[in-house]
């Protein structure tokens, strides 16, 4: 009777994820495969102009490509333009059918350089502007606190103004300045210095700026040192600064005594500033849930915060309804945020991955010898929905192993997509969790993770790739409903376009 019941709920399973694959919910394109030239498969930028040409940037060793395609995925054109191997992407912006890509490069050990190359596919001319040139510090970073969003570089939402804030150059003055650049003629507006304290450490979080050229900076100031945590309580305060070309205003985001909070990111709504990040209650970079954040833009006072607990259908999705009561109790590690999704209603998605890195020891059986071997695993992924109120609506997780960066997210017609590789197969556990990963010598499929408005998931398979070529939606990117990728090769090339049906 046991076999009869597991095998049961084998084939419900089964069942369960072939009826989602049935419901497509997008047009899959993809072009011929060609010779290129370039090995880079990593998209910056996507943008679909009103011709429904796409053009898409990337970078290969010193080149900038720009690669166009029609609707049917078949290429137009390819365009480069000539720059340093020490160039790095930081940002695009697409109007007017010109594209423009900002990259930071780092001639030398001390010297930073901001540059945008402003392409005109009507034209078909790029030009290059300097924005920025300045020293830092020895093999010092530009920015403050980078990471994955460019929280030191900010287009207002009518793309009329560009910020820039970057370190100064003075050893351990803690002197930080902004530049406002108008983003059509990329003249420079202003730069001001907006925050100096010699005796206290302080790191960026995140910078927006908005529709009048107003620049808002939201920061880590430490009380003592630059430890996360004293005396168990968090050494540092959230300091917000408020910058025009007159006057900088300066707020504080006081935090109590069981809260640590490793970053905090904004955004505009209604004509509030909003901040959102992940606390925890007892760990310096756990998870415990969401705190939400409302801010006067004019007197920087909080006038509204909300803090939620991580919901059960969190933990029931990575550890199986057996063990979620207990594990809810706890927080999750290892997290980093990877997205934060906005849509035209208020609501804001955050995706997280957990990463981390495992040494083992492996002998090789001679004389006793044997060394290292280094792990890396991105494995589960966080999802959670706040509204434009800040209550959480709905977390889920996706229970997820893999040995290297696998995953996409993008966000359409208010539905969280997660596009994703992963084994031939997904059936779920006996305990209710859809383990997502490749078992041994299993093949591998192109999977869609489509989230609705209320955090119910439906299974899309793109395709098996067994006996087709492998994409790769981590290097991919999204814009204006169609993601784009390319396939696993570094000579015969070829791109997927998934054109969104809702």
């Amino acid at each position: 009777m046991k076999n009869l019941s597991y095998l049961a709920c084998l084939l419900l399973a089964f069942l369960s994820v072939s009826i989602n694959a049935q419901d497509t919910h997008f047009e899959v394109i993809e072009s011929e495969k060609y010779n290129d030239q370039f090995k880079s498969t990593e998209v910056l930028s996507i943008h679909t102009n009103n011709e429904n040409v796409t053009l898409v940037t990337r970078k290969s060793g010193n080149n900038l490509v720009f690669e166009s395609f029609d609707e049917n995925a078949k290429g137009l054109k390819i365009k480069t333009q000539a720059i340093s191997r020490k160039e790095g992407f930081v940002a695009d912006l697409f109007y007017d059918n010109k594209l423009q890509i900002f990259t930071l490069e780092s001639p030398s050990k001390t010297e930073r350089i901001v540059y945008c190359y402003t392409y005109s596919l009507q034209g078909d001319k790029i030009e290059k502007t300097t924005l920025i040139s300045t020293t830092v510090e020895r093999k010092g970073k530009l920015f403050s606190g980078e990471n994955k969003r460019q929280t030191n570089f900010a287009i207002s939402p009518n793309n009329k103004f560009i910020a820039i804030a970057t370190d100064n150059v003075k050893k351990n003055s803690n002197s930080y300045n902004i530049h406002l650049f108008d983003a059509e003629t990329l003249s420079l507006i202003y730069t001001k210095s907006y925050y100096s304290n010699p005796d206290q450490f302080y790191t960026s979080s995140d910078m927006v700026v908005d529709n009048d050229g107003v620049i808002f900076n939201i920061g880590k100031e430490y009380a003592k040192g630059r430890r996360e945590r004293k005396n168990d309580k968090a050494n540092y305060s959230y300091v917000l600064c408020k910058i025009d070309e007159t006057t900088v205003n300066f707020g504080t985001i006081e935090l109590t005594e069981d809260e640590y909070i490793q970053n905090l990111n904004m955004s505009f709504y209604q004509d509030k500033l909003r901040l959102i990040g992940y606390y925890s209650q007892d760990k310096v970079f756990g998870i415990k849930g969401v705190s939400d954040f409302k801010v006067d833009k004019n007197t920087l006072t909080v006038s509204n915060k909300k803090k939620e607990e991580l919901p059960l259908t969190v933990f029931e999705d990575l550890y199986g309804y057996r063990k979620a009561g207990n594990k809810k109790n706890s927080e999750l590690t290892s997290f980093d945020l990877d997205y934060i999704l906005e849509d035209d209603e208020g609501n804001t998605f955050l995706i997280a991955e957990e990463f981390y890195i495992t040494q083992t020891y492996v002998s090789t059986g001679m004389n006793g010898g044997g060394y290292m071997m280094t792990t890396y695993h991105y494995d589960d992924i966080l999802i959670t929905k706040l509204d434009a109120n800040g209550k959480l609506v709905w977390g889920r997780s996706i229970f997820k192993r893999s040995n290297m960066p696998s995953y996409n997210a993008f966000l359409n017609n208010n539905k969280v997509h997660i596009v994703l590789n992963s084994g031939k197969n997904l059936l779920e556990k006996n305990d209710g969790r859809l383990k997502v990963s490749k078992g041994f010598l299993e093949s591998t499929a192109l999977y869609v993770f489509l989230y609705d408005k209320d955090g119910n998931v439906v299974h899309e398979k793109i395709q098996d790739n067994k006996g087709k070529t492998k994409y790769i939606p981590f290097k991919g990117n999204y814009n204006d409903g169609k993601f784009l990728m390319y396939n696993h090769s570094a000579n015969k090339k070829q791109v997927m376009m998934l054109e969104c049906k809702d």
